[in-house]
Protein backbone atom coordinates (compact mmCIF):
# COMPACT_ATOMS: atom_id res chain seq x y z
CA UNK A 1 0.00 0.00 0.00
CA UNK A 2 3.10 2.33 0.23
CA UNK A 3 4.17 1.36 -3.11
CA UNK A 4 3.74 3.96 -5.80
CA UNK A 5 2.15 1.27 -7.94
CA UNK A 6 -0.48 1.22 -5.38
CA UNK A 7 -0.64 4.77 -5.15
CA UNK A 8 -1.30 5.15 -8.99
CA UNK A 9 -4.15 2.55 -8.52
CA UNK A 10 -5.69 5.05 -5.96
CA UNK A 11 -5.45 8.12 -8.24
CA UNK A 12 -7.00 6.39 -11.27
CA UNK A 13 -9.65 5.38 -8.76
CA UNK A 14 -10.13 9.32 -7.28
CA UNK A 15 -10.50 10.39 -10.85
CA UNK A 16 -13.00 7.75 -11.60
CA UNK A 17 -15.03 8.71 -9.08
CA UNK A 18 -14.99 12.13 -10.30
CA UNK A 19 -11.84 13.59 -7.73
CA UNK A 20 -8.93 15.03 -9.09
CA UNK A 21 -5.99 14.78 -6.92
CA UNK A 22 -3.92 16.69 -8.63
CA UNK A 23 -5.99 19.44 -8.86
CA UNK A 24 -5.66 19.29 -5.41
CA UNK A 25 -2.19 19.64 -4.97
CA UNK A 26 -1.83 22.95 -6.22
CA UNK A 27 -0.88 25.47 -4.33
CA UNK A 28 -3.47 28.19 -3.08
CA UNK A 29 -1.01 30.86 -1.59
CA UNK A 30 2.83 31.74 -2.19
CA UNK A 31 5.12 33.49 0.05
CA UNK A 32 5.59 37.06 -1.11
CA UNK A 33 8.14 38.82 1.38
CA UNK A 34 7.24 36.49 3.96
CA UNK A 35 4.01 37.17 3.55
CA UNK A 36 1.55 34.34 1.65
CA UNK A 37 -0.52 35.91 -1.10
CA UNK A 38 -3.30 33.87 -2.34
CA UNK A 39 -2.93 33.14 -5.64
CA UNK A 40 -5.53 30.72 -6.67
CA UNK A 41 -9.11 30.00 -5.05
CA UNK A 42 -9.43 27.52 -2.80
CA UNK A 43 -12.33 26.04 -4.76
CA UNK A 44 -11.84 22.81 -6.66
CA UNK A 45 -13.29 21.87 -9.96
CA UNK A 46 -13.09 18.22 -10.86
CA UNK A 47 -14.37 17.68 -14.03
CA UNK A 48 -15.04 13.68 -13.98
CA UNK A 49 -14.43 13.48 -17.49
CA UNK A 50 -12.68 9.95 -16.55
CA UNK A 51 -15.51 8.63 -14.94
CA UNK A 52 -17.85 9.48 -18.42
CA UNK A 53 -15.23 8.08 -20.52
CA UNK A 54 -15.43 4.62 -18.68
CA UNK A 55 -18.99 4.76 -18.42
CA UNK A 56 -19.17 5.38 -21.73
CA UNK A 57 -16.77 2.38 -23.05
CA UNK A 58 -18.32 0.09 -20.13
CA UNK A 59 -21.92 0.17 -21.41
CA UNK A 60 -21.01 0.48 -25.10
CA UNK A 61 -19.52 -2.95 -24.57
CA UNK A 62 -22.20 -4.46 -21.64
CA UNK A 63 -25.50 -2.79 -22.34
CA UNK A 64 -27.28 -6.51 -22.60
CA UNK A 65 -25.85 -9.93 -21.25
CA UNK A 66 -23.50 -12.05 -22.75
CA UNK A 67 -24.97 -15.16 -25.07
CA UNK A 68 -23.11 -18.29 -24.55
CA UNK A 69 -23.94 -21.67 -27.29
CA UNK A 70 -26.58 -22.55 -24.51
CA UNK A 71 -28.72 -21.58 -21.76
CA UNK A 72 -27.76 -24.59 -19.21
CA UNK A 73 -23.88 -23.15 -20.21
CA UNK A 74 -24.98 -19.41 -18.77
CA UNK A 75 -27.42 -20.88 -15.85
CA UNK A 76 -23.91 -22.45 -14.51
CA UNK A 77 -22.65 -19.07 -14.00
CA UNK A 78 -24.81 -17.61 -11.33
CA UNK A 79 -27.93 -15.14 -11.51
CA UNK A 80 -25.36 -12.25 -11.18
CA UNK A 81 -22.47 -13.03 -13.37
CA UNK A 82 -23.45 -10.50 -16.04
CA UNK A 83 -23.78 -7.79 -13.55
CA UNK A 84 -20.05 -8.95 -12.00
CA UNK A 85 -18.50 -9.26 -14.98
CA UNK A 86 -19.30 -6.02 -16.19
CA UNK A 87 -17.96 -4.34 -12.68
CA UNK A 88 -15.01 -6.55 -13.45
CA UNK A 89 -14.22 -4.99 -16.90
CA UNK A 90 -15.08 -1.36 -15.49
CA UNK A 91 -12.25 -1.27 -12.59
CA UNK A 92 -10.28 -3.38 -15.10
CA UNK A 93 -10.29 -0.46 -16.95
CA UNK A 94 -9.71 1.77 -14.28
CA UNK A 95 -6.87 0.18 -12.02
CA UNK A 96 -5.57 -1.88 -15.83
CA UNK A 97 -6.32 -5.15 -13.70
CA UNK A 98 -9.56 -6.65 -12.09
CA UNK A 99 -9.64 -10.13 -10.18
CA UNK A 100 -12.50 -12.58 -10.48
CA UNK A 101 -12.74 -14.67 -7.76
CA UNK A 102 -15.09 -18.24 -8.68
CA UNK A 103 -16.67 -18.99 -5.71
CA UNK A 104 -18.22 -22.43 -6.05
CA UNK A 105 -21.64 -21.35 -8.05
CA UNK A 106 -21.26 -17.56 -8.49
CA UNK A 107 -18.52 -15.39 -9.39
CA UNK A 108 -16.75 -12.75 -7.15
CA UNK A 109 -15.16 -9.43 -7.88
CA UNK A 110 -11.28 -8.95 -6.31
CA UNK A 111 -10.55 -5.39 -6.92
CA UNK A 112 -6.61 -4.05 -7.54
CA UNK A 113 -7.56 -1.97 -4.24
CA UNK A 114 -7.60 -5.45 -2.19
CA UNK A 115 -5.89 -7.66 -3.51
CA UNK A 116 -2.61 -8.36 -4.67
CA UNK A 117 -1.49 -11.13 -6.99
CA UNK A 118 1.81 -13.34 -6.27
CA UNK A 119 3.10 -14.60 -9.76
CA UNK A 120 4.98 -17.00 -11.06
CA UNK A 121 8.47 -15.98 -11.57
CA UNK A 122 9.30 -17.87 -14.69
CA UNK A 123 5.89 -17.65 -16.67
CA UNK A 124 4.23 -14.40 -15.02
CA UNK A 125 1.31 -16.73 -14.13
CA UNK A 126 -1.14 -15.76 -10.86
CA UNK A 127 -0.42 -18.85 -8.61
CA UNK A 128 -1.41 -17.29 -5.26
CA UNK A 129 -2.56 -13.86 -4.35
CA UNK A 130 -3.24 -11.69 -1.22
CA UNK A 131 -6.77 -10.02 -0.58
CA UNK A 132 -6.58 -7.56 2.32
CA UNK A 133 -9.21 -4.80 3.49
CA UNK A 134 -10.56 -3.05 6.67
CA UNK A 135 -14.23 -2.03 6.77
CA UNK A 136 -13.41 0.87 9.14
CA UNK A 137 -10.31 2.36 10.86
CA UNK A 138 -11.83 0.83 14.56
CA UNK A 139 -12.22 -2.30 12.39
CA UNK A 140 -9.08 -5.28 12.36
CA UNK A 141 -7.65 -6.00 9.02
CA UNK A 142 -8.56 -9.15 6.69
CA UNK A 143 -6.28 -10.55 5.11
CA UNK A 144 -6.63 -13.66 3.08
CA UNK A 145 -3.70 -16.16 1.22
CA UNK A 146 -5.30 -17.44 -1.77
CA UNK A 147 -3.16 -20.60 -3.09
CA UNK A 148 -3.79 -23.68 -5.55
CA UNK A 149 -4.70 -26.12 -3.01
CA UNK A 150 -6.85 -23.90 -0.97
CA UNK A 151 -7.12 -20.59 1.10
CA UNK A 152 -6.20 -19.12 4.60
CA UNK A 153 -7.45 -16.17 6.41
CA UNK A 154 -6.03 -14.11 9.12
CA UNK A 155 -7.25 -11.00 10.96
CA UNK A 156 -4.74 -8.18 12.86
CA UNK A 157 -5.90 -5.35 14.93
CA UNK A 158 -3.86 -1.98 14.98
CA UNK A 159 -0.52 -2.57 14.41
CA UNK A 160 -0.58 -6.42 16.38
CA UNK A 161 0.68 -9.25 14.43
CA UNK A 162 -1.67 -11.55 12.30
CA UNK A 163 -3.61 -14.39 14.39
CA UNK A 164 -5.25 -17.07 12.46
CA UNK A 165 -8.66 -17.35 12.12
CA UNK A 166 -9.28 -19.97 9.44
CA UNK A 167 -7.17 -23.10 8.66
CA UNK A 168 -6.43 -23.83 5.29
CA UNK A 169 -9.47 -25.13 3.89
CA UNK A 170 -10.52 -26.13 0.19
CA UNK A 171 -12.59 -24.24 -2.16
CA UNK A 172 -15.07 -26.39 -2.67
CA UNK A 173 -16.72 -28.03 0.90
CA UNK A 174 -19.19 -30.80 0.93
CA UNK A 175 -21.10 -30.27 4.54
CA UNK A 176 -23.46 -32.97 6.07
CA UNK A 177 -26.34 -31.05 8.26
CA UNK A 178 -28.31 -32.80 10.73
CA UNK A 179 -29.99 -32.11 13.86
CA UNK A 180 -26.80 -32.25 16.14
CA UNK A 181 -25.02 -29.45 13.69
CA UNK A 182 -23.62 -29.08 10.66
CA UNK A 183 -19.76 -31.13 9.61
CA UNK A 184 -17.92 -30.82 6.94
CA UNK A 185 -16.89 -33.93 5.69
CA UNK A 186 -14.98 -33.27 2.38
CA UNK A 187 -13.08 -31.03 0.17
CA UNK A 188 -11.59 -30.60 -3.24
CA UNK A 189 -9.96 -27.60 -5.26
CA UNK A 190 -10.77 -26.83 -9.02
CA UNK A 191 -8.01 -27.87 -11.26
CA UNK A 192 -6.22 -24.42 -11.36
CA UNK A 193 -5.80 -21.10 -9.60
CA UNK A 194 -9.84 -19.86 -8.94
CA UNK A 195 -8.53 -16.30 -9.26
CA UNK A 196 -8.94 -14.57 -12.47
CA UNK A 197 -7.13 -11.67 -13.98
CA UNK A 198 -9.29 -9.40 -15.94
CA UNK A 199 -6.72 -7.07 -18.25
CA UNK A 200 -7.73 -3.80 -19.46
CA UNK A 201 -5.80 -3.91 -22.51
CA UNK A 202 -3.00 -5.65 -24.43
CA UNK A 203 -0.49 -3.25 -22.28
CA UNK A 204 -2.36 -4.05 -18.90
CA UNK A 205 -2.35 -0.29 -18.05
CA UNK A 206 -5.51 1.86 -16.47
CA UNK A 207 -7.29 4.00 -19.57
CA UNK A 208 -6.23 6.50 -17.65
CA UNK A 209 -3.07 7.28 -19.55
CA UNK A 210 -0.24 9.68 -19.07
CA UNK A 211 -1.65 11.71 -21.88
CA UNK A 212 -5.52 11.47 -20.91
CA UNK A 213 -4.16 12.40 -17.00
CA UNK A 214 -2.32 15.08 -18.39
CA UNK A 215 -4.78 16.80 -20.20
CA UNK A 216 -7.18 16.22 -17.65
CA UNK A 217 -5.20 18.27 -15.51
CA UNK A 218 -4.97 20.78 -17.77
CA UNK A 219 -8.60 20.58 -18.10
CA UNK A 220 -9.47 21.37 -14.32
CA UNK A 221 -6.65 23.60 -13.82
CA UNK A 222 -8.40 25.79 -16.39
CA UNK A 223 -11.64 25.59 -14.93
CA UNK A 224 -10.70 25.80 -11.43
CA UNK A 225 -8.73 28.88 -12.20
CA UNK A 226 -11.70 30.69 -14.40
CA UNK A 227 -13.73 29.96 -11.67
CA UNK A 228 -12.06 31.82 -9.57
CA UNK A 229 -11.53 34.70 -11.92
CA UNK A 230 -15.21 35.13 -12.07
CA UNK A 231 -15.80 34.91 -8.73
CA UNK A 232 -13.22 37.88 -7.90
CA UNK A 233 -14.66 39.87 -10.82
CA UNK A 234 -17.97 39.15 -9.74
CA UNK A 235 -19.19 42.98 -8.30
CA UNK A 236 -18.59 46.28 -10.34
CA UNK A 237 -15.99 48.50 -8.88
CA UNK A 238 -15.61 52.01 -8.76
CA UNK A 239 -13.08 54.44 -9.26
CA UNK A 240 -12.75 57.98 -7.57
CA UNK A 241 -11.47 61.15 -9.56
CA UNK A 242 -10.12 63.86 -7.33
CA UNK A 243 -11.13 61.88 -4.02
CA UNK A 244 -8.43 62.77 -1.11
CA UNK A 245 -9.90 61.23 1.57
CA UNK A 246 -8.37 58.55 3.85
CA UNK A 247 -9.47 54.79 3.40
CA UNK A 248 -12.20 54.80 6.18
CA UNK A 249 -13.81 57.89 3.84
CA UNK A 250 -13.58 55.99 1.08
CA UNK A 251 -14.85 52.65 3.08
CA UNK A 252 -18.07 54.42 4.37
CA UNK A 253 -18.98 55.84 0.91
CA UNK A 254 -18.68 52.85 -0.74
CA UNK A 255 -21.14 51.00 1.80
CA UNK A 256 -23.45 54.33 1.27
CA UNK A 257 -23.53 53.51 -2.49
CA UNK A 258 -24.18 49.60 -1.66
CA UNK A 259 -26.61 50.15 1.08
CA UNK A 260 -28.64 53.52 -0.50
CA UNK A 261 -27.35 53.64 -4.27
CA UNK A 262 -26.84 57.36 -3.41
CA UNK A 263 -23.86 59.39 -2.08
CA UNK A 264 -23.55 63.17 -1.70
CA UNK A 265 -20.12 64.92 -1.80
CA UNK A 266 -18.85 68.75 -0.96
CA UNK A 267 -15.86 68.25 -3.54
CA UNK A 268 -14.95 68.04 -6.91
CA UNK A 269 -14.50 64.25 -6.28
CA UNK A 270 -15.84 61.99 -9.56
CA UNK A 271 -16.69 58.03 -9.12
CA UNK A 272 -17.32 55.88 -12.19
CA UNK A 273 -18.40 52.32 -12.50
CA UNK A 274 -15.53 49.97 -13.89
CA UNK A 275 -15.97 46.33 -14.65
CA UNK A 276 -13.28 43.76 -15.38
CA UNK A 277 -13.75 41.50 -18.32
CA UNK A 278 -12.60 38.21 -18.30
CA UNK A 279 -11.84 35.82 -21.49
CA UNK A 280 -14.63 34.05 -21.66
CA UNK A 281 -14.93 33.22 -25.70
CA UNK A 282 -11.19 31.95 -25.30
CA UNK A 283 -11.15 30.40 -22.25
CA UNK A 284 -14.41 28.24 -23.48
CA UNK A 285 -13.07 27.32 -26.88
CA UNK A 286 -10.02 25.79 -25.52
CA UNK A 287 -12.13 23.72 -23.28
CA UNK A 288 -14.12 22.94 -26.01
CA UNK A 289 -10.94 22.03 -27.67
CA UNK A 290 -9.18 19.98 -25.05
CA UNK A 291 -12.08 18.30 -24.20
CA UNK A 292 -12.01 16.97 -28.16
CA UNK A 293 -8.32 16.13 -27.42
CA UNK A 294 -9.20 13.99 -24.43
CA UNK A 295 -11.70 11.80 -25.96
CA UNK A 296 -9.77 11.48 -28.92
CA UNK A 297 -7.51 10.14 -27.32
CA UNK A 298 -9.25 7.77 -25.19
CA UNK A 299 -10.73 6.76 -28.96
CA UNK A 300 -14.28 7.43 -27.55
CA UNK A 301 -17.12 9.53 -29.03
CA UNK A 302 -18.23 12.91 -27.19
CA UNK A 303 -21.85 12.27 -27.47
CA UNK A 304 -21.98 16.56 -27.93
CA UNK A 305 -19.97 16.29 -31.45
CA UNK A 306 -23.20 14.21 -32.79
CA UNK A 307 -26.11 16.22 -31.07
CA UNK A 308 -28.07 18.57 -32.91
CA UNK A 309 -27.40 17.89 -35.97
CA UNK A 310 -29.53 15.64 -38.88
CA UNK A 311 -26.41 13.26 -39.79
CA UNK A 312 -26.87 10.18 -41.73
CA UNK A 313 -26.82 6.95 -40.12
CA UNK A 314 -23.64 6.49 -42.52
CA UNK A 315 -22.20 9.49 -40.60
CA UNK A 316 -23.17 8.32 -37.36
CA UNK A 317 -21.51 5.11 -37.83
CA UNK A 318 -18.10 6.95 -39.42
CA UNK A 319 -18.20 8.68 -36.01
CA UNK A 320 -17.74 5.70 -33.95
CA UNK A 321 -15.36 3.81 -35.84
CA UNK A 322 -12.41 4.58 -33.30
CA UNK A 323 -14.92 3.81 -30.70
CA UNK A 324 -15.70 0.37 -31.96
CA UNK A 325 -12.19 -0.35 -32.56
CA UNK A 326 -11.52 0.48 -28.63
CA UNK A 327 -14.98 -1.71 -27.17
CA UNK A 328 -13.51 -4.89 -29.43
CA UNK A 329 -10.25 -4.26 -28.03
CA UNK A 330 -11.81 -4.34 -24.50
CA UNK A 331 -14.28 -7.21 -25.54
CA UNK A 332 -11.54 -9.47 -26.51
CA UNK A 333 -10.02 -9.08 -22.87
CA UNK A 334 -13.44 -10.17 -21.40
CA UNK A 335 -13.53 -13.44 -23.94
CA UNK A 336 -10.15 -14.09 -23.05
CA UNK A 337 -10.97 -14.13 -19.25
CA UNK A 338 -14.02 -15.93 -19.60
CA UNK A 339 -12.38 -18.46 -21.95
CA UNK A 340 -10.29 -19.23 -18.74
CA UNK A 341 -13.45 -19.23 -15.90
CA UNK A 342 -15.70 -21.94 -18.44
CA UNK A 343 -12.21 -24.19 -18.53
CA UNK A 344 -11.65 -23.99 -14.85
CA UNK A 345 -15.21 -24.80 -14.13
CA UNK A 346 -15.62 -27.44 -16.58
CA UNK A 347 -18.31 -25.73 -19.04
CA UNK A 348 -17.95 -26.44 -22.44
CA UNK A 349 -18.57 -23.16 -24.29
CA UNK A 350 -17.33 -22.41 -27.84
CA UNK A 351 -19.23 -18.82 -28.84
CA UNK A 352 -19.52 -16.13 -26.44
CA UNK A 353 -21.27 -12.88 -27.90
CA UNK A 354 -21.91 -9.28 -27.21
CA UNK A 355 -24.06 -7.22 -28.32
CA UNK A 356 -22.76 -3.84 -28.40
CA UNK A 357 -24.90 -0.85 -27.80
CA UNK A 358 -25.25 1.63 -30.90
CA UNK A 359 -26.02 4.58 -31.91
CA UNK A 360 -28.29 5.54 -35.13
CA UNK A 361 -30.83 6.75 -37.14
CA UNK A 362 -33.88 5.16 -36.95
CA UNK A 363 -36.25 6.98 -38.90
CA UNK A 364 -33.42 6.82 -42.38
CA UNK A 365 -33.00 3.25 -41.20
CA UNK A 366 -36.39 2.53 -41.31
CA UNK A 367 -36.72 4.31 -44.80
CA UNK A 368 -34.63 2.39 -45.98
CA UNK A 369 -35.75 -0.93 -45.23
CA UNK A 370 -39.56 0.10 -46.87
CA UNK A 371 -37.47 0.23 -50.11
CA UNK A 372 -36.80 -3.28 -50.33
CA UNK A 373 -40.14 -4.88 -51.12
CA UNK A 374 -38.75 -8.53 -51.70
CA UNK A 375 -37.39 -9.08 -48.23
CA UNK A 376 -39.84 -11.17 -45.81
CA UNK A 377 -41.18 -9.04 -42.62
CA UNK A 378 -39.00 -11.24 -40.47
CA UNK A 379 -35.96 -10.12 -42.10
CA UNK A 380 -37.38 -6.25 -41.66
CA UNK A 381 -38.15 -6.69 -38.08
CA UNK A 382 -35.09 -8.14 -37.87
CA UNK A 383 -33.35 -5.01 -38.79
CA UNK A 384 -35.75 -2.31 -37.73
CA UNK A 385 -34.47 -0.53 -34.72
CA UNK A 386 -38.16 -0.11 -33.18
CA UNK A 387 -38.51 -3.52 -32.33
CA UNK A 388 -36.93 -5.75 -29.89
CA UNK A 389 -35.12 -8.65 -30.83
CA UNK A 390 -37.27 -11.09 -28.02
CA UNK A 391 -40.77 -9.32 -29.16
CA UNK A 392 -40.44 -10.24 -32.77
CA UNK A 393 -42.19 -14.03 -32.59
CA UNK A 394 -45.04 -12.89 -30.74
CA UNK A 395 -45.03 -10.36 -33.53
CA UNK A 396 -44.84 -12.77 -36.35
CA UNK A 397 -47.60 -14.89 -34.82
CA UNK A 398 -49.96 -12.09 -34.00
CA UNK A 399 -49.44 -11.65 -38.01
CA UNK A 400 -49.93 -14.98 -39.08
CA UNK A 401 -52.81 -15.79 -36.96
CA UNK A 402 -54.43 -12.30 -38.11
CA UNK A 403 -53.78 -13.82 -42.15
CA UNK A 404 -55.90 -16.84 -41.41
CA UNK A 405 -58.60 -15.24 -39.82
CA UNK A 406 -57.63 -16.45 -36.43
CA UNK A 407 -57.90 -13.85 -33.17
CA UNK A 408 -56.56 -13.99 -30.08
CA UNK A 409 -60.05 -15.03 -28.40
CA UNK A 410 -60.50 -18.27 -31.12
CA UNK A 411 -57.02 -19.66 -29.82
CA UNK A 412 -58.61 -19.37 -25.96
CA UNK A 413 -61.10 -20.65 -27.21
Amino acid sequence: MASDTYKTLADAEAYYLGNNPTLAAVLSDINVGGKRVETFAKIRIPSGVFGRLITLLINRLWKNPVQLDSVEAKSRLGKNFDKTSKDISTYAAVHGVCHGFWNVDHLEMFTARQYFPLMDERTGADMAGIRFWQIDEEKPWVVQLYELDGWTEWSRKDKGALTPVTAKQAYRLSVRSDALGSEIVAGDNYPGFPVLPMYANSQRMSELTPPIKGKIDLFDAILSSFGDTVLRTRIVYWVFENFSGDIASLTETKRLMEDLGIVARNDDSTAKAETIGIPYDATMKFLEELEKAIFRDAMMTNPQEIMGGNLTATAIKASYDAEDKKVSALEWQCTDFMDRLFTLIGIENKIITFKHATVQNDMEITQRLAMYSELDLETKLLKDPMFAEEEIPDILLRVARAQVGVDEDDVNA
